[in-house]
Protein backbone atom coordinates (compact mmCIF):
# COMPACT_ATOMS: atom_id res chain seq x y z
CA UNK A 1 0.00 0.00 0.00
CA UNK A 2 1.15 3.73 -1.00
CA UNK A 3 2.80 5.18 2.42
CA UNK A 4 1.56 8.53 2.84
CA UNK A 5 4.42 10.91 3.14
CA UNK A 6 2.48 12.83 5.71
CA UNK A 7 2.23 10.40 7.92
CA UNK A 8 5.78 9.39 7.84
CA UNK A 9 7.82 9.76 11.51
CA UNK A 10 9.73 12.45 9.56
CA UNK A 11 7.03 15.13 7.96
CA UNK A 12 9.83 16.36 5.93
CA UNK A 13 10.99 13.11 4.37
CA UNK A 14 9.36 12.70 0.95
CA UNK A 15 9.69 9.56 -1.08
CA UNK A 16 10.96 9.59 -4.17
CA UNK A 17 8.58 9.20 -6.76
CA UNK A 18 9.09 7.27 -9.91
CA UNK A 19 9.35 9.18 -13.27
CA UNK A 20 7.27 6.86 -15.23
CA UNK A 21 3.43 6.30 -14.59
CA UNK A 22 3.66 2.94 -16.42
CA UNK A 23 5.16 1.70 -13.58
CA UNK A 24 1.72 1.99 -11.25
CA UNK A 25 -0.34 0.05 -14.08
CA UNK A 26 -2.33 -2.34 -12.50
CA UNK A 27 -1.54 -6.10 -13.43
CA UNK A 28 -4.08 -7.35 -16.20
CA UNK A 29 -3.87 -10.47 -15.13
CA UNK A 30 -5.26 -10.41 -12.17
CA UNK A 31 -8.81 -9.57 -10.87
CA UNK A 32 -8.03 -6.52 -8.60
CA UNK A 33 -10.32 -6.35 -5.48
CA UNK A 34 -12.28 -3.51 -4.83
CA UNK A 35 -9.43 -1.85 -2.26
CA UNK A 36 -6.98 -2.98 -4.46
CA UNK A 37 -8.75 -0.74 -7.19
CA UNK A 38 -8.67 2.23 -5.22
CA UNK A 39 -4.57 2.00 -4.20
CA UNK A 40 -3.82 1.14 -7.52
CA UNK A 41 -5.44 4.25 -9.02
CA UNK A 42 -4.60 6.81 -5.63
CA UNK A 43 -0.85 5.09 -6.55
CA UNK A 44 -1.39 6.26 -10.27
CA UNK A 45 -2.23 9.50 -9.83
CA UNK A 46 0.82 10.36 -6.83
CA UNK A 47 3.02 8.97 -8.91
CA UNK A 48 3.15 12.16 -11.80
CA UNK A 49 3.13 15.27 -9.60
CA UNK A 50 2.05 17.62 -12.67
CA UNK A 51 -0.48 15.80 -13.77
CA UNK A 52 -2.52 14.86 -9.76
CA UNK A 53 -4.07 17.98 -9.55
CA UNK A 54 -5.94 17.56 -12.92
CA UNK A 55 -6.90 14.40 -12.54
CA UNK A 56 -7.82 14.71 -9.43
CA UNK A 57 -10.18 17.82 -11.15
CA UNK A 58 -11.41 15.35 -13.62
CA UNK A 59 -12.56 12.88 -11.02
CA UNK A 60 -15.07 15.50 -9.92
CA UNK A 61 -16.29 16.88 -12.89
CA UNK A 62 -16.91 13.40 -14.21
CA UNK A 63 -19.13 12.76 -11.08
CA UNK A 64 -21.95 13.49 -13.63
CA UNK A 65 -21.68 11.59 -16.94
CA UNK A 66 -19.85 13.85 -19.38
CA UNK A 67 -19.26 14.11 -23.47
CA UNK A 68 -15.42 13.45 -24.17
CA UNK A 69 -15.46 17.08 -25.73
CA UNK A 70 -17.03 18.31 -22.46
CA UNK A 71 -14.53 17.06 -20.29
CA UNK A 72 -11.34 18.38 -22.61
CA UNK A 73 -12.69 21.59 -22.30
CA UNK A 74 -12.85 21.47 -18.55
CA UNK A 75 -9.61 20.15 -18.30
CA UNK A 76 -8.11 22.83 -20.65
CA UNK A 77 -9.80 25.50 -18.17
CA UNK A 78 -8.21 24.06 -14.74
CA UNK A 79 -4.78 26.05 -14.23
CA UNK A 80 -2.40 23.02 -13.60
CA UNK A 81 -3.64 21.38 -17.27
CA UNK A 82 -0.68 24.08 -18.42
CA UNK A 83 2.00 21.40 -17.03
CA UNK A 84 0.47 18.20 -18.60
CA UNK A 85 3.06 16.49 -20.76
CA UNK A 86 -0.15 14.67 -22.62
CA UNK A 87 -3.34 15.87 -24.15
CA UNK A 88 -6.44 15.39 -22.52
CA UNK A 89 -7.78 12.05 -24.38
CA UNK A 90 -4.46 10.57 -23.18
CA UNK A 91 -5.25 11.93 -19.76
CA UNK A 92 -8.80 10.86 -19.39
CA UNK A 93 -7.73 7.34 -21.33
CA UNK A 94 -5.72 6.83 -18.44
CA UNK A 95 -8.30 7.21 -15.50
CA UNK A 96 -10.03 4.45 -17.53
CA UNK A 97 -7.28 2.21 -17.44
CA UNK A 98 -6.83 2.55 -14.26
CA UNK A 99 -10.21 2.13 -13.13
CA UNK A 100 -11.59 5.49 -12.11
CA UNK A 101 -13.36 6.37 -15.23
CA UNK A 102 -15.96 4.05 -16.81
CA UNK A 103 -15.96 5.08 -20.86
CA UNK A 104 -19.49 4.96 -22.94
CA UNK A 105 -20.19 4.79 -26.44
CA UNK A 106 -23.08 6.65 -27.55
CA UNK A 107 -25.78 6.95 -30.33
CA UNK A 108 -27.13 9.67 -32.12
CA UNK A 109 -29.45 10.54 -29.94
CA UNK A 110 -27.13 10.46 -27.16
CA UNK A 111 -28.30 7.30 -25.52
CA UNK A 112 -25.49 4.61 -24.47
CA UNK A 113 -24.84 1.43 -27.31
CA UNK A 114 -24.76 -1.54 -25.43
CA UNK A 115 -23.17 -5.15 -27.04
CA UNK A 116 -26.59 -5.84 -27.38
CA UNK A 117 -27.15 -2.99 -29.77
CA UNK A 118 -24.02 -4.21 -31.89
CA UNK A 119 -25.16 -7.87 -32.16
CA UNK A 120 -25.40 -9.03 -35.90
CA UNK A 121 -24.39 -5.58 -37.11
CA UNK A 122 -20.98 -5.21 -39.22
CA UNK A 123 -18.19 -3.03 -38.42
CA UNK A 124 -19.47 -0.68 -40.37
CA UNK A 125 -23.06 -0.49 -38.91
CA UNK A 126 -20.97 0.05 -35.93
CA UNK A 127 -19.30 2.72 -36.73
CA UNK A 128 -22.39 4.26 -38.24
CA UNK A 129 -24.05 3.61 -35.03
CA UNK A 130 -21.38 4.99 -32.23
CA UNK A 131 -21.06 8.81 -32.98
CA UNK A 132 -19.81 10.01 -29.69
CA UNK A 133 -18.38 8.88 -26.08
CA UNK A 134 -18.52 10.03 -22.75
CA UNK A 135 -17.40 9.09 -19.60
CA UNK A 136 -18.25 8.88 -15.75
CA UNK A 137 -16.40 8.56 -12.56
CA UNK A 138 -16.57 4.94 -11.32
CA UNK A 139 -17.41 4.07 -7.11
CA UNK A 140 -13.41 4.06 -7.18
CA UNK A 141 -12.59 7.10 -8.64
CA UNK A 142 -14.82 8.69 -6.66
CA UNK A 143 -13.29 6.91 -3.14
CA UNK A 144 -9.87 8.03 -4.70
CA UNK A 145 -11.42 11.55 -5.30
CA UNK A 146 -12.55 11.75 -1.61
CA UNK A 147 -8.83 11.09 -0.48
CA UNK A 148 -7.30 13.51 -2.48
CA UNK A 149 -9.87 16.51 -1.80
CA UNK A 150 -7.37 19.45 -0.91
CA UNK A 151 -9.28 19.93 2.84
CA UNK A 152 -8.03 16.52 3.44
CA UNK A 153 -4.76 16.87 2.49
CA UNK A 154 -4.49 20.07 4.42
CA UNK A 155 -5.38 18.29 7.62
CA UNK A 156 -3.54 15.47 7.22
CA UNK A 157 -0.67 17.92 6.26
CA UNK A 158 -1.88 19.61 9.79
CA UNK A 159 -2.08 16.81 11.72
CA UNK A 160 1.71 15.56 10.84
CA UNK A 161 3.22 19.16 12.59
CA UNK A 162 0.58 20.94 14.37
CA UNK A 163 2.81 23.32 15.13
CA UNK A 164 3.22 24.59 11.68
CA UNK A 165 0.00 25.28 10.63
CA UNK A 166 0.54 29.27 11.76
CA UNK A 167 3.07 29.40 9.20
CA UNK A 168 1.17 27.03 6.53
CA UNK A 169 -1.78 29.44 6.96
CA UNK A 170 0.53 32.78 6.58
CA UNK A 171 1.65 31.29 3.61
CA UNK A 172 -1.53 30.81 2.17
CA UNK A 173 -2.61 34.28 3.13
CA UNK A 174 0.63 35.51 1.45
CA UNK A 175 -0.59 33.87 -1.76
CA UNK A 176 -3.78 35.12 -2.27
CA UNK A 177 -2.44 36.79 -5.07
CA UNK A 178 0.27 35.83 -7.29
CA UNK A 179 3.83 35.57 -6.47
CA UNK A 180 7.17 34.74 -7.38
CA UNK A 181 9.36 32.60 -5.29
CA UNK A 182 11.36 35.36 -4.83
CA UNK A 183 8.35 37.82 -2.98
CA UNK A 184 7.85 34.30 -0.85
CA UNK A 185 11.80 33.99 0.31
CA UNK A 186 11.46 37.36 0.64
CA UNK A 187 8.78 37.26 3.12
CA UNK A 188 10.09 33.92 5.33
CA UNK A 189 13.48 35.47 5.76
CA UNK A 190 11.74 39.41 6.65
CA UNK A 191 11.20 39.73 10.54
CA UNK A 192 7.35 38.98 10.21
CA UNK A 193 8.22 35.56 7.94
CA UNK A 194 10.80 34.76 10.67
CA UNK A 195 9.04 34.95 13.88
CA UNK A 196 6.59 32.71 12.30
CA UNK A 197 9.11 30.48 11.40
CA UNK A 198 10.28 30.55 15.07
CA UNK A 199 7.11 29.66 16.24
CA UNK A 200 6.57 26.73 14.24
CA UNK A 201 10.13 25.68 15.35
CA UNK A 202 11.54 25.65 12.23
CA UNK A 203 13.89 28.65 11.73
CA UNK A 204 16.39 27.94 8.92
CA UNK A 205 14.30 25.86 7.02
CA UNK A 206 14.07 26.23 3.00
CA UNK A 207 11.15 28.07 2.43
CA UNK A 208 10.90 25.73 -1.05
CA UNK A 209 9.83 23.00 1.56
CA UNK A 210 6.94 24.66 2.92
CA UNK A 211 5.80 25.77 -0.59
CA UNK A 212 5.94 22.17 -2.04
CA UNK A 213 4.13 20.72 0.90
CA UNK A 214 1.25 23.24 0.12
CA UNK A 215 1.55 22.16 -3.47
CA UNK A 216 1.53 18.71 -2.46
CA UNK A 217 -1.73 19.44 -0.52
CA UNK A 218 -3.41 20.63 -3.48
CA UNK A 219 -3.93 24.21 -1.94
CA UNK A 220 -1.14 26.01 -3.90
CA UNK A 221 -0.94 25.63 -7.71
CA UNK A 222 2.24 27.14 -10.25
CA UNK A 223 1.10 29.34 -12.36
CA UNK A 224 3.71 31.76 -14.03
CA UNK A 225 3.90 32.29 -10.04
CA UNK A 226 2.93 30.71 -6.43
CA UNK A 227 -0.99 31.18 -6.00
CA UNK A 228 -3.41 29.41 -3.20
CA UNK A 229 -5.98 27.25 -5.60
CA UNK A 230 -9.52 28.19 -4.36
CA UNK A 231 -9.55 24.91 -1.92
CA UNK A 232 -6.47 26.71 -0.62
CA UNK A 233 -8.74 30.46 -0.04
CA UNK A 234 -11.43 28.18 1.11
CA UNK A 235 -9.20 26.49 3.88
CA UNK A 236 -7.95 30.07 4.88
CA UNK A 237 -11.70 31.09 5.26
CA UNK A 238 -13.21 27.93 6.62
CA UNK A 239 -15.77 27.19 3.93
CA UNK A 240 -16.04 24.50 1.45
CA UNK A 241 -17.34 25.04 -2.02
CA UNK A 242 -21.00 23.93 -2.61
CA UNK A 243 -21.27 20.50 -4.35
Amino acid sequence: LMTDPMKNGNPDQIPDEPANRDLAKPSEKKELSFDEKVEALDRFIHFEPLIREVDYKTLLFCETRRNLSDIEEAMASFPEFKGATRDQFALVTELVDHYGLAFFELDAEGRVVTEADKDGLTENEVDDLVVGFAYETTEVGRAVAERLDPHRRFAELVEAAPEREPLYRALLNLLRVKRTFAEVDSYVRGSEGAMVLAQAGVGGMQPSVFVDKLERAGVLFYDGGWQATEAGIEVLDGVRAAA
